[in-house]
């Protein structure tokens, strides 16, 4: 080489090196570039250099206080490249004694730009097992955030860009030997020093706190269960002593005022009735009210006085269904009595027992969707949901309340959501709370009046439940259907196996094996079949909080139910 560039080169501050793709090896380095090479061989960032080409190299030092460089690899000609590097000053972020702190934090520290990972602190090394240059550059949502936690975590991203910062969430990542960790988030979105918009996070993991509360909660599950069962006989009472109120008036009224009081009794009773029916069957009853249609105004036409009466004299229900006449949705008068009088009675404690309900009908057309929906709106004045409280309420055994269960928002949630609807929540502290129910609108075309013949002709299915009756039944069941059914008492016996058998289009897998947890059996397999259709089988209804509702199935359970559910998972994914 020309001497004379040799010397320009060594002056540059900046370190620099060129590399000989033929013969392997480094042919040229300024002194500044020493400290820097070491690293990378270490690293063996030469070996794979062309994988580099369209991003940048991050290199750390000690020297003594850590510096971290930038190398941006060019192309000379078809046998070398050269790397120079820019090392990140103490103005800027991420560098200096600011990076020092980021790097040895004892959480995971990501920066996130474009949806991929810009940057992150030498923690994943004991976290996840990755090397940070096998993390670079991947996408965040993608290749790390645990597949049954995407939803979540991109509904996360969503609110980040929407200019909300994202504290306490929690959603899992797999490690670099596929397992799951779950870790609490707090996301925040900034600029980086080119003024491009990245999304910094810190993660903190709280895999052992989780594993412990589920031990504590499954010790607390029985002895709450309890108080919900006392909350039910209090309010039962509670409705007791309207009747007997009523009773009393029925010994000194008229003829003409008789009619009116026993009309309001049995309504009462048959409110009370209804709800029990619901509560303790809610797993059969609802998947079968999609079969069933109602017009919501009529219905909250005939039932506005035992609604008014539940309430008390103290609280107004004001009814609006603007110019419409009649709206369907699905289900029957006693499901959507259960629904209004949950409802009814959080609006009613909200406001002490006193003030104003104000319950709308109307028609809605989702703009993304283009469904039509009936949008039944529930407005209290009472003091309102604090903010951060908004997206727990639906979650199960989460309340307010002294004497509450936890369980009436969770379980009317969950009914919502098989019938095809959602609910949206509005609420603002010394404003009252509003819900907004959001109903498939039935017409007679879009009516399921009829069942059609489900056949598996051709589909492998797998079925991995202990309990021997259970399996074999399953499995009887799919092979008349025409499914190939291969059966498993427990999640060992299938990875042991997987290879030898043909690749299943299903699995059915019980989420509670002796050997093997459900969830972290379908992640081994997935790695195998990625397009696999998975229903998990289980009696925990607070599944339903964490897994979506199409993928599991509630024991016990008809195999009419199984069916359905199968038919769907595959027709929908």
């Amino acid at each position: 080489m020309n001497e004379l560039i040799l010397k320009s080169l060594e002056i540059i501050e900046t370190p620099f090196l060129i590399y000989n793709l033929q013969k392997k090896k480094i042919i040229y380095h300024n002194s500044r570039a020493e400290k820097l090479i070491k690293e990378l061989e270490r690293r063996d960032i030469f070996s794979n250099l062309s994988s580099y080409m369209d991003r940048e190299i991050i290199v750390t030092l000690d020297d003594p206080l850590i510096k971290i460089y930038l190398g941006k690899p060019k192309i000379i000609d078809e046998e070398n490249i050269c790397i120079y590097f820019d090392e990140l000053k103490k103005d800027k972020p991420f560098s200096g004694f600011l990076f020092a702190i980021f790097e040895n934090l004892p959480v995971l520290v990501f920066i996130i730009k474009d949806g991929k990972i810009f940057y992150v602190n030498k923690t994943i090394e004991s976290t996840l097992g990755y090397q940070r240059e096998e993390i670079l550059y991947k996408n965040f949502l993608k290749d790390l955030v645990w597949e049954l936690d995407k939803p979540k975590a991109e509904l996360s991203f969503k609110r980040i860009f929407e200019n909300r910062k994202e504290e306490g969430i929690v959603f899992a990542l797999e490690d670099k030997f596929g397992r799951v960790k779950n870790f609490q988030w707090n996301f925040f979105l900034t600029k980086d020093w080119d003024g491009e918009q990245v999304i910094a996070s810190i993660a903190s993991d709280i895999t052992e706190y989780l594993e412990l509360s589920y031990k504590i909660e499954k010790l607390h599950k029985t002895q709450t269960f309890v108080e919900f069962l006392r909350g039910l006989v209090h309010d039962f009472n509670n409705l007791l002593q309207s009747i007997l109120n009523y009773l009393n008036k029925l010994k000194t009224s008229s003829l003409s005022e008789m009619e009116h009081i026993l009309y309001c009794i049995e309504k009462s009773i048959y409110a009370w009735i209804d709800i029990n029916r619901i509560l303790l069957d809610y797993t059969k009853e609802v998947k079968e009210l999609r079969h069933k249609k109602i017009d919501l105004i009529e219905f909250l036409k005939e039932n506005l006085e035992v609604f008014q009466l539940i309430l008390g004299e103290k609280i107004k229900l004001y009814l609006d269904f603007g110019y419409y006449k009649s709206l369907v949705t699905y289900g029957d008068s006693a499901f959507w009595r259960y629904i209004f009088l949950n409802f009814l009675a959080n609006a009613k404690d909200a406001m002490s027992g006193e003030g104003e309900i104000y319950l709308s009908v109307n028609k809605y057309k989702d703009p993304v969707n283009q469904k039509n929906y009936v949008k039944v709106s529930i407005r209290d004045t009472g003091y309102g949901i604090p903010e951060e409280l908004i997206s727990k309420i639906f979650e199960p055994f989460f309340t307010t309340k002294e004497k509450g269960s936890g369980l009436g928002l969770f379980l009317v949630n969950h009914h919502i959501k098989i019938l095809g609807g959602f609910i949206e929540v509005e609420s603002k502290l010394g404003s009252g709370t509003t819900f907004h129910l959001y109903l498939p609108l039935i017409t007679e075309s879009t009516f399921i009046s009829t069942k059609k013949e489900i056949t598996l002709e051709g589909k492998i299915v797998y079925v991995i439940e202990d309990e021997e009756d259970i399996r074999e039944t399953i499995k009887e069941v799919l092979e008349d259907k025409g499914a190939n059914v291969f059966s498993f008492s427990g999640g060992r016996e299938v990875l042991e196996k997987i290879d030898e058998l043909e690749k299943p289009d299903l699995i059915l897998v019980d989420l509670n094996l002796p050997d093997l947890d459900g969830r972290d059996l379908i992640i081994k397999i997935k790695d195998k079949v990625p397009s696999l259709k998975i229903l998990y089988l289980t009696g925990d209804i607070f599944v339903l909080s964490e897994l979506p509702e199409e993928k599991v199935l509630l024991k016990p359970f008809k195999l009419e139910e199984l069916m359905q559910k199968i038919s769907s998972l595959l027709e929908n994914g």
